[in-house]
C-alpha cells in the first residue's frame, strides 16, 4: 500500500518553507527557500512561477514521491491580497497537479491555532492583517494593502504615531507626552529642529527603529501618559474594526474563536491594547471574545490545513498534537 502525503507551504516575504509529512503526521523531509511571493520578485509572477514549480518538483524528486501520493498540499503565501492576484497564484499551482488551498498566509495562523480549522487571525506586526474562515470554508481577509483598506497598525505605523505625537508637541500644538524625553534621548538629539534630519534620514530607513519606540510608547501608556493611551487605543480600534468586519460579513454560526499573530500582539507588553481591542469588538458584534496568542508557527498551520484537505475534516487531536509538537517545526 502506497504511502500517502501532505505538503505544507509558508510563503513569506523573506523565505519559504515547504514541508513533506505523512497523512499520519510523521515528517519526511523540508526545504527553505527565498521569498516567493511575486511583490519581492524582480520577474514578478513569471519568476514566481518558476521558482515554485522547481522548488516542489526537487522536494518531491528528492524524496521518491509521486503527485498522487500528495493527499493534500496547502499555501500560505505573501502577496495574495486581491482576487486578481489570488487568481494568478492559482494559475500557477494549478500547473502542479496537486490537490491543494491556497490563500494569503494570514489564514495560517487560523489553520495553526484553532483545532477546528473555523476562526479569525488578527496578525500586528510589522504591518496589520485580519483573515477569518467560517464553517463553510468561505475565507475573508480584511486589509493587507495599505492604508485605503484600513491598514492602521502594525510595528512602523505604531511607531510612526509615536515619533508624530512629539514632532506634533513641538511644531503642531501637541499635547505634552512623557514621550518626547525618551524619543529625543532615543535619537541622540536635544533641539527640535534636528528631529526634522532624525525623521528624513534614519527612522524611514531602519525598521529596527520600530521595536524601541514601540515599546517606548507602551511603558509610556502603561504608565498612563495621555498622548500614548490615546494612539494605543486608536490602533486597537482599527485592528477591532477589521476582526469585527470579519465576524459580521462571515456570518459565523458560533462565536469564532480569534487568533493574534505578529510580534505587537504577541511580543510586546500593553494590557491596554488587547483590553480595549475586546471592549471595541463587543460595541461592534455583541460578542464577547477572548481572543489567544499563537503558540505555534504558521508553517505548521499549512501542514494541518492539507491534512483538513486529505482526510476531508479537521484533524483529530491526536493528528493535530504530532504535527504542530515535530522537532522540524520547532527548529524552523
Amino acid at each position: 500500500m502506497e504511502t500517502n502525503y501532505i505538503l505544507g507551504v509558508d510563503g513569506g516575504g523573506t523565505k519559504t518553507d515547504y514541508l513533506i509529512f505523512t497523512t499520519e503526521g510523521q515528517w519526511v523531509d523540508n526545504i527553505r527557500a527565498g521569498s516567493r511571493s511575486h511583490e519581492f520578485l524582480e520577474g514578478g509572477f513569471l519568476e514566481a512561477e518558476e521558482k515554485i514549480l522547481a522548488d516542489i518538483e526537487e522536494l518531491l524528486k528528492k524524496n521518491s514521491i509521486k503527485k498522487s501520493q500528495v493527499a493534500g498540499a496547502a499555501f500560505g503565501m505573501a502577496g495574495i491580497d486581491t482576487p486578481v492576484q489570488l487568481a494568478k497564484i492559482k494559475e500557477i499551482l494549478n500547473k502542479t497537479g496537486l490537490n491543494y488551498a491556497v490563500s494569503n498566509d494570514s489564514i495560517l495562523g487560523i489553520k495553526a491555532g484553532c483545532p477546528s480549522g473555523v476562526g479569525i487571525c488578527s496578525i500586528n506586526g510589522t504591518g496589520t492583517v485580519a483573515s477569518g474562515i467560517n464553517e463553510k470554508g468561505e475565507i475573508l481577509q480584511i486589509g493587507g494593502i495599505g492604508r485605503a483598506t484600513g491598514d492602521r497598525a502594525g510595528g512602523h505605523y505604531i511607531a510612526t504615531l509615536a515619533v508624530c505625537s512629539v514632532y506634533d508637541y513641538f511644531f503642531r500644538c501637541g499635547q505634552k507626552t512623557s514621550l518626547t524625553g525618551k524619543i529625543m534621548d532615543y535619537f541622540g538629539i536635544e533641539n527640535p529642529i534636528e528631529l526634522l534630519n532624525v525623521i528624513s534620514d534614519r527612522f524611514y530607513g531602519d525598521s529596527e527603529m520600530d521595536k524601541t519606540i514601540v515599546t517606548y510608547l507602551f511603558e509610556a501608556a502603561n504608565g498612563g501618559d495621555e498622548v500614548s493611551t490615546g494612539i494605543v487605543k486608536e490602533v486597537a480600534d482599527q485592528l477591532a474594526k477589521s476582526v469585527s468586519g470579519c465576524i459580521l460579513k462571515l456570518k459565523f454560526e458560533e462565536t469564532p474563536e480569534i487568533i493574534l499573530a505578529g510580534s505587537v500582539w504577541t511580543k510586546s507588553d500593553c494590557p491596554l491594547l488587547l483590553t480595549h481591542f475586546k471592549e471595541r469588538i463587543f460595541q461592534y458584534t455583541g460578542k464577547v471574545l477572548e481572543p489567544v496568542p499563537l503558540k505555534v508557527i504558521p508553517a505548521a498551520g499549512a501542514l494541518l490545513w492539507a491534512l483538513e484537505l486529505a482526510v476531508n475534516h479537521a484533524p483529530g487531536p491526536e493528528q493535530r498534537n504530532r504535527i504542530i509538537t515535530s522537532e522540524v517545526l520547532k527548529n524552523l
